[in-house]
């Protein structure tokens, strides 16, 4: 059975395209240029118009109406509706859409739909879930094509070694330890409203930053102290451990890029000055600097090179296909906002 949530499919997939060409948008009038019907995107023989994409964008989940609406993201957008066509249409032409696990999926999603159990959507009628569900459809072929043909991708030892070798500064990694003090300007992260008067001000809580980075030089423990006295949620519980550290990539601890900067400029076993961050005036020390072995990184590296064979995989089906975008439409569109709901 596919592990897919209603939730994920919602967030990832329904940002995908699965009308059918000429589908008009309920309550729209096409203006007297015809400017509804004009064609935006072509993949190959399938064409869809500005009424189709609109709608689309319609019935997009506001965090990604919101994120394709941006400037950076408009163009992504056009990318991604191609993307999703290429993927679903190679999902039909293998028969993966034939699964028993798809038509149950697809199924469990409908009864949702059917019920109104789907939240976040503008749906109106049934004509918004028929295209909905196309939608869904559309995007869950196009997820299991990308993870199946990801599979068949082979990638030998001498790739992996060689992106190894070629890429080396990726897998430096740090651990380090991290004690925050809060103070009034680093309320707002916290977001629990605490009062002024039970919050140090900067100069108060970089004073008491300061104080215990002068008994941890002198000898206490740095976990003890962070254990007692930081205010980081995130590592205070843990002695201030942040974990494995790596530049570029998301760590589970929020460290920054500054402090991420700041911990690899440290030996083993240093302190660093005390820091502003934006939970507070920080103390870092340094536990571990080493570089990644192959065999830690192998599963990394794998990923990363099936990564880049499915993207080039994906270039030549685009070559393959005759596809002709729009782009004054993706540089201009306004993001959609709902009409107010009428009183009842």
């Amino acid at each position: 059975m596919l592990n897919l949530s209603t939730q994920t499919v919602l967030v990832s997939l329904t940002l995908l395209l699965g009308l059918a060409p000429g589908t008009p948008v309920p309550g729209q009038a096409e203006d007297e240029s015809g400017a509804a019907g004009k064609a935006i995107v072509t993949i190959g023989d399938e064409t869809l118009t500005r009424a189709q994409v609109d709608n689309m964008l319609r019935l997009l989940p506001p965090q990604q109406r919101s994120l394709f609406s941006k400037p950076e993201g408009k163009q992504a957008f056009a990318d991604y509706i191609v993307r999703s066509k290429l993927y679903s249409r190679e999902a039909r032409k293998r028969e993966w859409d034939t699964r028993p696990e798809v038509a149950e999926t697809i199924r469990q999603f409908q009864a949702k739909l059917e019920q109104n159990q789907v939240r976040g959507l503008p749906i109106k009628n049934d004509e918004d879930r028929k295209q909905v569900l196309e939608l869904f459809k559309e995007g869950l072929l196009m997820k299991l094509a990308e993870k199946e043909l990801k599979e068949e991708l082979a990638v030998s030892a001498m790739e992996v070694g060689s992106f190894y070798q070629e890429n080396a500064a990726v897998f430096d990694m740090v651990r380090g330890r991290r004690l925050v003090i809060r103070s009034e300007a680093s309320n707002f992260f916290f977001g629990d409203n605490r009062p002024k008067d039970q919050t140090l001000s900067d100069d108060e809580a970089r004073a008491k930053a300061e104080k215990l980075r002068r008994e941890i030089q002198e000898g206490t423990d740095f976990e003890a102290m962070a254990a007692l006295h930081s205010e980081d949620p995130l590592t205070s519980g843990v002695g201030g451990d942040t974990g494995i550290v790596r530049r570029g990539l998301p760590n589970k601890t929020l460290v920054t890029p500054p402090e991420v900067d700041l911990l690899f400029s440290l030996e083993e076993g240093d302190l660093s000055p005390i820091v502003k961050t934006p939970m507070g005036f920080a103390l870092l020390k340094l536990e571990e600097k080493r570089k990644m072995s192959l065999i830690e990184a192998h599963p990394e590296i794998q990923a990363r090179i099936r990564n880049q064979k499915i993207e080039d995989w994906y270039r030549q089906m685009r070559l393959q296909h005759r596809i002709v975008i729009d782009p004054s439409f993706f540089e201009t569109w306004v993001e959609f906002t709902p009409p107010a709901k009428a009183a009842e």
